[in-house]
Protein backbone atom coordinates (compact mmCIF):
# COMPACT_ATOMS: atom_id res chain seq x y z
CA UNK A 1 0.00 0.00 0.00
CA UNK A 2 1.34 3.74 -0.85
CA UNK A 3 0.31 6.59 1.65
CA UNK A 4 1.27 10.13 1.12
CA UNK A 5 1.70 13.07 2.90
CA UNK A 6 1.58 16.42 1.37
CA UNK A 7 2.92 19.55 3.35
CA UNK A 8 4.52 23.36 2.36
CA UNK A 9 7.33 25.28 4.49
CA UNK A 10 8.43 29.19 3.05
CA UNK A 11 12.16 29.66 2.59
CA UNK A 12 15.06 31.34 1.01
CA UNK A 13 18.12 30.66 -0.74
CA UNK A 14 20.45 31.52 -3.65
CA UNK A 15 22.34 29.88 -6.23
CA UNK A 16 25.43 31.89 -7.39
CA UNK A 17 25.83 33.08 -10.04
CA UNK A 18 22.52 31.70 -11.43
CA UNK A 19 20.60 33.27 -9.07
CA UNK A 20 20.59 36.20 -6.31
CA UNK A 21 18.79 35.90 -3.00
CA UNK A 22 14.73 35.00 -3.34
CA UNK A 23 12.23 32.41 -1.70
CA UNK A 24 9.39 29.71 -2.63
CA UNK A 25 6.88 28.20 -1.33
CA UNK A 26 7.90 24.73 -1.54
CA UNK A 27 4.99 21.89 -1.71
CA UNK A 28 6.30 18.34 -0.69
CA UNK A 29 4.93 15.40 -1.10
CA UNK A 30 6.32 12.64 1.11
CA UNK A 31 4.89 8.85 -0.07
CA UNK A 32 5.00 5.65 2.05
CA UNK A 33 4.92 2.26 1.26
CA UNK A 34 4.11 -0.20 3.69
CA UNK A 35 1.64 -3.30 4.41
CA UNK A 36 -1.78 -2.17 5.65
CA UNK A 37 -2.57 -3.06 9.34
CA UNK A 38 -4.95 -5.59 9.84
CA UNK A 39 -7.27 -3.52 11.82
CA UNK A 40 -6.95 0.17 10.59
CA UNK A 41 -5.65 -0.61 6.55
CA UNK A 42 -2.95 2.19 6.84
CA UNK A 43 0.69 1.31 6.35
CA UNK A 44 1.08 4.44 8.58
CA UNK A 45 -0.77 6.11 11.10
CA UNK A 46 -0.69 10.03 9.52
CA UNK A 47 -0.75 11.23 13.24
CA UNK A 48 2.89 9.96 13.59
CA UNK A 49 3.87 11.14 10.77
CA UNK A 50 3.21 14.44 10.50
CA UNK A 51 5.17 14.87 13.84
CA UNK A 52 8.04 13.63 12.15
CA UNK A 53 7.07 16.09 9.62
CA UNK A 54 6.98 18.66 12.35
CA UNK A 55 10.45 18.07 13.51
CA UNK A 56 11.79 18.15 9.50
CA UNK A 57 9.83 21.30 8.71
CA UNK A 58 11.72 23.17 11.76
CA UNK A 59 15.24 22.91 10.22
CA UNK A 60 14.20 24.61 7.12
CA UNK A 61 10.68 26.74 7.53
CA UNK A 62 10.84 30.23 7.11
CA UNK A 63 15.03 29.78 7.29
CA UNK A 64 17.98 30.87 4.59
CA UNK A 65 18.19 27.18 3.39
CA UNK A 66 21.93 28.21 2.65
CA UNK A 67 22.82 27.50 6.15
CA UNK A 68 21.15 24.65 7.01
CA UNK A 69 23.81 21.93 7.28
CA UNK A 70 23.90 19.46 4.03
CA UNK A 71 21.88 22.34 1.90
CA UNK A 72 24.92 24.78 1.49
CA UNK A 73 24.08 24.43 -2.61
CA UNK A 74 19.95 24.08 -1.96
CA UNK A 75 19.31 23.43 -5.70
CA UNK A 76 15.92 21.82 -5.79
CA UNK A 77 17.37 18.81 -6.87
CA UNK A 78 19.15 18.74 -3.49
CA UNK A 79 16.75 20.00 -1.58
CA UNK A 80 14.88 16.86 -2.56
CA UNK A 81 17.79 14.60 -1.98
CA UNK A 82 18.36 16.48 1.07
CA UNK A 83 13.98 15.37 2.62
CA UNK A 84 14.17 11.86 1.06
CA UNK A 85 17.33 11.28 3.53
CA UNK A 86 15.85 13.35 6.62
CA UNK A 87 13.20 11.03 6.46
CA UNK A 88 14.12 7.78 5.33
CA UNK A 89 16.69 8.23 8.33
CA UNK A 90 13.65 8.41 11.29
CA UNK A 91 10.50 7.19 9.16
CA UNK A 92 10.42 3.39 8.20
CA UNK A 93 8.78 3.07 4.90
CA UNK A 94 9.64 6.32 2.96
CA UNK A 95 9.49 5.46 -0.83
CA UNK A 96 9.92 9.07 -2.55
CA UNK A 97 10.27 13.04 -2.08
CA UNK A 98 8.42 15.11 -4.49
CA UNK A 99 9.00 18.89 -4.15
CA UNK A 100 7.63 21.39 -6.22
CA UNK A 101 7.77 25.27 -6.48
CA UNK A 102 6.19 28.32 -8.38
CA UNK A 103 2.52 29.47 -8.74
CA UNK A 104 -0.53 27.34 -10.19
CA UNK A 105 0.06 26.57 -14.24
CA UNK A 106 4.03 27.57 -13.36
CA UNK A 107 5.70 25.10 -11.20
CA UNK A 108 8.39 23.09 -11.27
CA UNK A 109 9.55 20.18 -9.30
CA UNK A 110 11.56 17.17 -8.29
CA UNK A 111 10.82 13.62 -7.17
CA UNK A 112 13.64 11.78 -5.52
CA UNK A 113 13.79 8.45 -4.26
CA UNK A 114 14.14 4.30 -3.60
CA UNK A 115 13.03 3.93 -7.31
CA UNK A 116 15.03 6.59 -8.88
CA UNK A 117 18.64 5.55 -7.61
CA UNK A 118 21.30 4.51 -9.93
CA UNK A 119 21.30 0.71 -9.44
CA UNK A 120 24.72 -0.97 -8.95
CA UNK A 121 25.81 -3.34 -12.63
Amino acid sequence: METFKQFTFEAAHQTPPFSGLHGHTFVVCLYLQGEPDPIYGWSHNLDDVEGVIANVKRKIDHKYLNDVEGLEVPTLENLTRWLFNEFSSVLPGVDRIAVQRGTPGQTEGCTFGKTMRPRAA
